[in-house]
């Protein structure tokens, strides 16, 4: 008779889930943080910051919702996103497309360029972008929009360059054969196989942009979810628990975005690295 052998967790294991464990919770323990404290009322939390709720209190809540009148702020900021994802995600494509397709001196002159704006801290660019965004009458919705398209392009085009060329050149030669133009081509034969790279730039930059406060306090001023929420925060006096209630409800809809396309991002980038 066969004697089952009982598996022993091995000593090494048991120290790097120990290790683990305890980044997991210096990772959760922010957001646990802001999600009890706005429960709790401004004097309560000024008095005791770690302290637990003694009831549910939603007043912050209500509070949070009418002074940073979010249904208004929340639909400028999903347009804002939106509109930036969609333009990063098209623009970005089509000129990957163009520089793996194209193998020519300049294509490559033009690939290297985006790379290097890779490397370029957005705070060394960001007081000519004020001043080209005065010039230019940029001070706008549109105008915060074609920026966040400039920004996020040189990343989505590095990605997109490596999954472009893992697409097999014979599709688009069998295309041209039947007639295909070069943009028939493109967005009913190539851009569908990019999918997988379009899932994880869409969570990258919706991430990036929803939650952006710099650019738009250069551009705008006001009308985002980010710049509303500095309402709670004067020089003076901070409505602490207004303020952790609207870092909650703003961060909800992102959230549940990212939850719901999250699978794609390891996938993505680990295809890319990969592929190109």
């Amino acid at each position: 008779m066969a004697t089952l052998k009982r598996k022993h967790t091995s000593p090494t294991t048991k120290v790097v889930f120990g290790i683990v464990l305890i980044f997991s919770i210096f990772f959760f323990y922010p957001m646990i943080y802001v999600i009890i404290n706005s429960l709790r009322e401004s004097a309560d939390i000024t008095r005791f910051p770690t302290g637990l709720p003694n009831s549910f209190y939603m007043g912050n809540y209500i509070k949070a919702w009418n002074e940073m009148e979010f249904p208004k702020v929340f639909l400028n900021t999903f347009f804002i996103t939106t509109a930036g994802v969609v333009g990063i995600i098209l623009t970005s494509s089509m000129c990957a497309y163009m520089l793996a397709r194209t193998t020519t001196k300049t294509s490559w002159i033009i690939y290297s360029i985006f790379t290097f704006a890779l490397v370029i801290p957005f705070q060394i660019i960001m007081v000519p972008i004020a001043v080209l965004a005065s010039d230019f009458n940029l001070t706008n919705t549109p105008g915060i929009i074609l920026m966040y398209w400039g920004l996020g392009c040189p990343t989505a085009i590095f990605m997109f360059h490596g999954f472009v060329k893992s697409v097999p050149r014979e599709l688009e030669e069998s295309a041209a054969i039947d007639g295909a133009g070069r943009f028939y081509t493109f967005f009913v034969i190539v851009l569908p196989l990019l999918k997988t790279i379009i899932a994880t730039i869409a969570v990258i930059d919706a991430l990036w942009i929803w939650n952006d406060f710099l650019l738009p306090l250069l551009v705008l001023r006001e009308g985002t979810i980010q710049l509303a929420q500095m309402r709670f925060n004067g020089q003076f006096l901070k409505d602490y628990g207004a303020m952790t209630a609207s870092l909650t409800i703003s961060s909800l809809p992102i959230i549940l975005f990212y939850l719901f396309l999250q699978k794609y991002i390891i996938k993505g980038i680990a295809a890319g690295a990969v592929k190109g």
